[in-house]
């Protein structure tokens, strides 16, 4: 919990360290004092102050100690981080569609940008009963982050921990969940329908009797003292050189682990998640983070400590 909440807390550092903004607690409500109100965009707060929907937690511009100061007032509602003691899949799933939601209503505004909006996990206000979303924005020209991007990628990479560290969440459909966030090749509308159990964008496509047949991925052998080839043919396969508790074994090296990684598939995608390997997982030389599904696809290579692999999907 202790490590979640760290990761969590370095989403607010570039304002908090460059001292653009100080958090005041306020009992159940808290402030953030802006230290030079020059920072202070006056559009944004009105068109925050416009928006009808309880998509955004209610701020109030303040006065404090002779600065100004957003004043958030969250009501009833709890954070995300509270609710981590009682989280299971199917709440986590409804509060990321909810999430999703609100925030590709931030991207249609027009007027308001993500880059504004607190996504730290004691930022993200969370209805108990409805499970809907309230985001906190914060109307300054300094940005959180540096682009669209970026701020996708952190809110995708801090779910993605969350379900990796949560015991609560170690099953099959929280593991789709976070398949599903590490996949590049979504867009965060594609996510939105996906989890809501519609199609993603673009897979509208006429379905051919090709179409059909189920890819395979194959791993093969590059620098082996013998010809190799494993197939994965199961959903979850696990690697590495402990044949009592792997499918696909890797005998010839010593520094491959025991475990070392996951082969996953998610429709017609292929994934790879290190398992905490001591020499490490990468695919196309790129080291992956531990615990973090990565994509695979046809003519990747794929190294496992200093051993390398051809991948095939076909």
């Amino acid at each position: 919990m202790a490590k979640i909440q760290n990761e969590d807390e370095k989403i607010m550092n570039a304002l908090l360290d460059n001292r653009v903004i100080e958090e005041l607690s306020c009992g159940t409500n808290f402030a953030y004092v802006l230290n030079d109100s020059s920072q202070f965009l006056l559009t944004d707060y009105k068109v925050l102050q416009s928006q009808k929907s309880s998509d955004f937690v209610k701020c109030m511009k303040m006065t404090y100690n002779g600065k100004m100061a957003f004043y958030y007032m969250t009501g009833e509602v709890k954070t995300l981080m509270s609710m981590f003691p009682a989280l299971n899949a199917d709440t986590l799933t409804t509060i990321v569609t909810n999430l999703f939601a609100a925030i590709i209503e931030v991207k249609s505004n027009g007027f308001l940008s993500c880059q504004n909006i607190d996504i730290s996990f004691n930022k993200i206000y969370v209805d108990e009963k409805t499970l809907k979303v309230s985001l906190v924005y914060i109307p300054v020209r300094q940005k959180m982050f540096e682009d669209y991007g970026t701020f996708e990628n952190a809110l995708r990479t801090n779910l993605v921990r969350l379900i990796n560290t949560l015991p609560a969440l170690a099953n099959e459909r929280a593991m789709r969940l976070a398949t599903a966030l590490s996949n590049g090749t979504y867009t965060l509308e594609d996510l939105y329908r996906r989890i809501k159990g519609t199609a993603p964008s673009g897979s509208t496509k006429v379905v051919t009797q090709s179409d059909n047949r189920q890819k395979q991925i194959k791993i093969r052998a590059l620098n082996a003292p013998a010809p190799l080839e494993i197939t994965v043919n199961k959903e979850s396969f696990l690697i590495g050189k402990n044949a009592a508790i792997v499918d696909g074994v890797i005998s010839y090296n010593s520094a491959v682990s025991r475990k070392h990684c996951k082969i996953t598939k998610d429709g017609e995608h292929y994934f790879v998640t290190d398992l905490g390997s001591v020499n490490g997982t990468f695919i196309n030389g790129k080291r992956i983070f531990p615990n973090q599904a990565c994509p695979l696809k046809d003519g990747d290579t794929l190294r496992l400590a200093n051993s390398d692999f051809r991948i095939s999907v076909k």
